[in-house]
């Protein structure tokens, strides 16, 4: 039996061996523009590959534009995205580590502030600053409390579609 803790033993997922069990979980950072990671990205997650994890993951990224949870979530729903996610990615490789990517909907909480200016819905103080509000879109047109917008209420077809992107 191997005297190497459990944790710091290989583990094969999918095909995929990682150099150990460690894993980086999803941390909100609320820093991307337009849903486009940068360097604060490639630093934040890079001190991990380099660290020895064995598993990173980026934080919740939308797939829809209203399915941020603020404006500084990162993105995947148009092309000019996916460069700077391939970088992370490529340098997670290079320096040892699996990268992975959490897909998030923030469903009736989208459109929220970020956690410095409150964590509430949007307001004036936001609109100043630029973070323009959008129509979250949810199961129901339930909204998540007083104060808060309105969802839409996805249609069958509006869900199919949240799927196939």
């Amino acid at each position: 039996m191997s005297d190497i803790p459990q944790l710091f033993r290989p583990l094969i997922l999918r095909g995929i061996q990682t150099r150990n069990r460690v894993v980086i979980s999803p941390m909100c950072q609320y820093s991307a523009h337009e849903g486009h990671m940068d360097d604060w990205h490639l630093v934040h997650l890079g001190r991990f590959a380099l660290g020895g994890a064995g598993i990173i993951f980026t934080e919740a990224t939308a797939v829809q534009k209203a399915g941020r949870i603020t404006h500084g979530c990162p993105g995947l729903w148009c092309d000019s995205q996916i460069p700077f996610h391939a970088k992370v990615a490529q340098f997670a490789l290079r320096n040892g580590a699996i990268p992975a990517i959490q897909l998030g909907h923030a469903g009736r909480k989208g459109g929220m502030q970020r956690p410095w200016y409150g964590n509430g819905p949007l307001n004036k103080a936001d609109f100043e600053r630029g973070d323009m509000p959008w129509i979250p879109v949810a199961p129901s047109e339930i909204s998540v409390a007083d104060g808060w917008p309105v969802p839409h209420a996805l249609t069958t077809s509006e869900i199919k579609n949240l799927i196939e992107d």
